[in-house]
């Protein structure tokens, strides 16, 4: 009986902790705060690390894709999350503004590619392959023509981190953070710290 129990509390929190994880930001006003560097564990210097995937279009991408650019401004994004879609059109005219050493790039966290095996961390997002159609309709809608970034197994484990979407990281051309990912959506934020770093080099 005892470890019945057991086995029911243990379910029932990886239930709970998967609702949370699926929960889009409440949209509230951060400004003047610190509430967008809410991803604890990604520090300044963090690197991704190495993930094979593909765009929407279905064009390899690996993470060499950092490489090209001295700044990306990475933003991992859901279909379902209403936050990420307003922020897109925003994002997409940064894209269009920015100089030719930096660049926008978006993950769909909930769109990994078909055949993507299930048990990976994309499953705590609702992971669904039929959300890249989905997924190319929100671009067009919101005028987005940067890359997409699809959640296959190994951009899923990169990210596992992300406990909400827009969560959005500024990196290096190595795939390192340059300094607190921001939670929610705050595109000047985005902007300032492109400035700020490129005004460095």
């Amino acid at each position: 009986m005892k470890k019945l129990l057991i086995l029911i509390t243990t379910i029932l929190m990886c239930i709970v902790l998967a609702a949370c994880a699926n929960e889009a930001p409440a949209g509230e006003d951060t400004e003047g705060e610190d509430t967008h560097y809410a991803v604890e564990d990604i520090e300044a210097g963090t690197g991704l690390g190495s993930f094979t995937s593909e765009d929407l279009d279905g064009n390899e991408v690996t993470e060499a894709i950092f490489a090209d650019k001295d700044v990306t401004i990475l933003n991992v994004w859901a279909t379902f999350c209403g936050p990420c879609i307003e922020e897109m059109p925003e994002l997409a005219a940064l894209a269009e503004e920015l100089p030719d050493n930096a660049q926008v790039i978006g993950v769909v966290i909930d769109a990994p590619p078909a055949g993507t095996k299930d048990g990976t961390a994309v499953d705590l997002w609702g992971g669904n392959a039929d959300n890249i159609d989905l997924a190319k309709e929100i671009c067009g809608e919101t005028g987005v023509k940067y890359t997409n970034i699809l959640a296959s197994e190994s951009v899923s484990k990169a990210f596992e981190s992300v406990e909400a979407v827009p969560t959005t990281l500024i990196l290096d051309r190595s795939g390192n953070t340059i300094c607190k990912p921001f939670l929610g959506a705050d595109v000047d934020g985005y902007k300032k710290a492109v400035e700020d770093y490129l005004a460095g080099l």
